[in-house]
C-alpha cells in the first residue's frame, strides 16, 4: 500500500501537515504485523481488506484536512512565529490508521466486514487541534468556528465528548476552579447546531475520567461512510498524553512496538495486574500530572511563554522508573541517538 507523503494535501498552512506516524492515539509506536491469510486471523478482517480500507480512508483523510483548513486555517500559528499571539492554534495534526492498526482493532472488536469496520472503528481518520492559547475566549472562538461550519453543512458532527476533571467547589458549592477548555455555552451552542442539522439529539458527554485526561472529542461523518475523530487539546496536556498513552497500553496488556528497550524495561511494574496498590497509586499520580499540565496552560493562557520541559515528579513511594520525566528523557535520548 502507498505510504503517506509529507506534503500539505492542498492545505495552505504548513501547520496543518500530516503526522509522520499513525497509531490509535497519535503516537509513534508500530502495531503487530498480521498474516495476509484468513486462516491465521481469529475474527477481524484480513490484510488485503485492511489495505483496501486504509487506501479508501486516505480520500476521507484529505477531505477532513481541507475542511479544517477552510474552517480554522487562519487561526493556526505560522511556523516562523510571526503574528503568533493573535492565533490560538499551535498546529493541527492528522493521521490515518495503518492497515495493521485497523486489523488489530477489528480483531479486538470482532468486526469481520468492511461495513462493520467503518461503523465500529470511529478513529480510522483522526485530527487533533493543539491549542497554544487555551484561554476560554480562544477555545470558544475555535468551537464557534466549528459550530458555524455545522450550521453551513460543512461538517456533520455525530457526538461530542467533553473530558475534564470535575470543577473544584467551595463550601457553598460555588465553582472556584474549572478545567474545561470551552465554556458550557459554546458546547451547548455546538450541540444545538448538530441537533438541528441531524434532526435528532446527538450524544454529548461531560465526563471526569479517572486518569484526569482533558480534551474535547468530536465524532464526524466523512466521505465513503467513514467516521472520524477530531480532538481539541492544549499543548501542555498533549505532551503528557503522548507518554501516558504508552503507560495506559502497558497497564492493559497491549503491545507497543518500537519503544526504546530501556523504556519498556522501566514500565515493567505497570504490567503486573496483581499489584493493585501500585496501579491505583500510579493512576492517582497520572491524574495529578494531567491537572499539573492543565495548570501550566491556565497560567499561560495566551501561549506566549515557552512550554515547560518538566512534568509533575512522581511520589517517592512509587518506582522512580515510572516518573513521566524519566520516560520522556529516555525517549528524547533514544531519538537523539537514532539521528546520530
Amino acid at each position: 500500500y502507498k505510504t503517506q507523503n509529507t506534503n500539505n494535501y492542498g492545505c495552505k498552512y504548513t501547520n496543518l501537515a500530516p503526522l509522520s506516524k499513525d497509531t490509535v492515539s497519535f503516537l509513534g509506536g508500530k502495531k503487530e504485523i498480521y498474516s495476509d491469510t484468513e486462516e491465521d486471523i481469529i475474527g477481524g478482517i484480513n490484510k488485503t481488506t485492511a489495505i483496501i480500507i486504509h487506501n479508501d480512508a486516505e480520500r476521507a483523510y484529505i477531505y477532513l484536512g481541507q475542511k479544517l483548513n477552510k474552517i480554522l486555517g487562519d487561526l493556526v500559528r505560522p511556523e516562523n512565529g510571526k503574528g503568533s499571539t493573535s492565533r490560538p492554534i499551535e498546529l493541527i495534526k492528522r493521521r490515518v490508521k495503518t492497515p495493521d492498526s485497523i486489523i488489530e482493532k477489528s480483531i479486538t472488536r470482532k468486526l469481520d466486514t468492511t461495513k462493520e469496520v467503518k461503523e465500529g472503528i470511529t478513529d480510522i481518520i483522526g485530527a487533533r487541534i493543539v491549542m497554544a492559547d487555551t484561554s476560554r475566549a480562544a477555545v470558544d472562538t475555535v468551537i464557534g468556528r466549528i459550530t458555524d461550519a455545522v450550521k453551513n453543512n460543512e461538517l456533520k458532527i455525530l457526538e461530542i465528548e467533553n473530558y475534564r476533571p470535575d470543577p473544584e467547589l467551595d463550601y457553598d458549592d460555588k465553582i472556584i476552579k474549572s478545567y474545561d477548555y470551552a465554556s458550557p455555552r459554546a458546547i451547548k451552542d455546538l450541540k444545538l447546531a448538530c441537533d438541528d442539522q441531524l434532526g435528532t439529539s446527538i450524544r454529548k458527554v461531560d465526563e471526569d475520567v479517572p486518569s484526569g485526561y482533558m480534551a474535547i472529542h468530536m465524532l464526524v461523518q466523512l466521505p465513503n461512510n467513514f467516521i472520524g475523530e477530531i480532538q481539541l487539546i492544549g499543548r501542555e496536556v498533549e505532551r503528557l498524553k503522548d507518554i501516558e498513552d504508552i503507560c495506559f497500553k502497558i497497564k492493559n496488556g497491549k503491545k507497543v512496538k518500537d519503544i526504546p528497550p530501556k523504556v519498556e524495561k522501566m514500565l515493567i511494574p505497570l504490567a503486573d495486574r496483581d499489584d493493585v496498590i501500585l496501579r491505583k497509586e500510579h493512576n492517582i499520580y497520572t491524574r495529578q500530572a494531567y491537572i499539573y499540565q492543565r495548570e501550566l496552560e491556565l497560567n499561560n493562557q495566551f501561549g506566549r511563554r515557552k512550554m515547560s520541559d518538566e512534568f509533575l515528579k512522581i511520589p517517592n513511594y512509587l518506582p522512580s522508573s515510572l516518573d513521566f520525566n524519566k520516560i520522556a528523557k529516555e525517549f528524547k535520548t533514544n531519538k537523539t541517538t537514532a539521528k546520530s
